[in-house]
């Protein structure tokens, strides 16, 4: 099962949320096909997390983890579709588009954001 997972699922803030935890470690283990946006890695990296050598460390395991989906031509025009089509934040129509192109579910704490979407299966995983 192919997962994009939104910034929100990710364990940073979070760290002792189990389910975030656990989440991770399945696709450590490749239970779980893991894969974040581009966009995403873009957000994890200018948290605050980042601000300490620690916490960039951090950031950079946890995306290690992950196959990153880069930002395509067929990605940002799917993007603008659902902007279009939706309403949403581009943020959120980057990352629903970067599932409805890899036939991907989006796992996310923010459910209400892509449930208008009809083109994605979007889930709270925990």
């Amino acid at each position: 099962m192919k997962i994009i997972f939104d910034t929100s699922i990710l364990p940073l803030r979070q760290s002792t949320n189990n389910g975030a935890i656990k989440s991770v470690e399945e696709v450590a283990k490749r239970e779980i096909e893991g894969f974040i946006s581009v966009l995403t890695e873009a957000e994890l990296y200018s948290g605050k997390e980042c601000n300490t050598d620690r916490g960039l460390s951090k950031v950079r395991d946890i995306i290690s983890l992950f196959t990153t989906i880069p930002l395509t031509s067929q990605i940002a025009q799917q993007a603008g579709f659902v902007r279009r089509k939706y309403g949403i934040e581009i943020p959120d129509a980057i990352i629903a588009a970067t599932a409805s192109v890899c036939d991907a579910k989006v796992w996310t704490k923010n459910v209400k954001d892509f449930e208008v979407i009809k083109e994605i299966r979007t889930e709270e995983p925990y």
